[in-house]
């Protein structure tokens, strides 16, 4: 469930993937203890991950969040902004672009708009693949 996209000549891009569901973050040890005392549940709404990067630009990690989930107002992580919520709109038809790509319905679609911010620091844009991981691993 991880791979590396290149956008197109004006900035699109396309990942195939499934669609996200929530699930609990561990809740033994002293994160389930946390949780207790204030009264929280361990779930993460669903969401996907995401690590942006282009040369001249900061790196960003972040993730966008399916609109419909029940968690999204109460976040185990408190991650959720309104900015990175989404809609996952069912097909129950082919589309031009669907037939091209071989994907039969139903499918969802969600469009979303990455926005990077010019770098401050030249040659320190584009994240290593190392990076890259350990960003995932720090996001959750």
């Amino acid at each position: 469930m991880r791979g590396k996209f290149r956008t197109d000549a004006e900035g699109r891009y396309l990942v195939r993937t499934v669609r996200p569901v929530n699930y609990p973050i561990p809740s033994d040890g002293p994160v389930g203890r946390m949780l207790r005392a204030t009264g929280r549940h361990p779930w993460r709404p669903a969401h996907i991950h995401f690590v942006i990067s282009a040369e001249g630009y900061e790196p960003v990690t972040t993730h966008i969040f399916d609109r419909t989930d029940e968690y999204l107002g109460s976040d185990a992580v408190f991650a959720v902004k309104d900015s990175l919520v989404c809609d996952f709109v069912r097909h129950e038809s082919l589309t031009g672009e669907a037939t091209a790509l071989g994907i039969s319905p139903p499918f969802l679609t969600a469009d979303f708009d990455f926005h990077l911010k010019p770098a401050s620091e030249r040659g320190a844009t584009v994240l290593d693949a190392q990076q890259r991981l350990a960003a995932l691993g720090a996001a959750g």
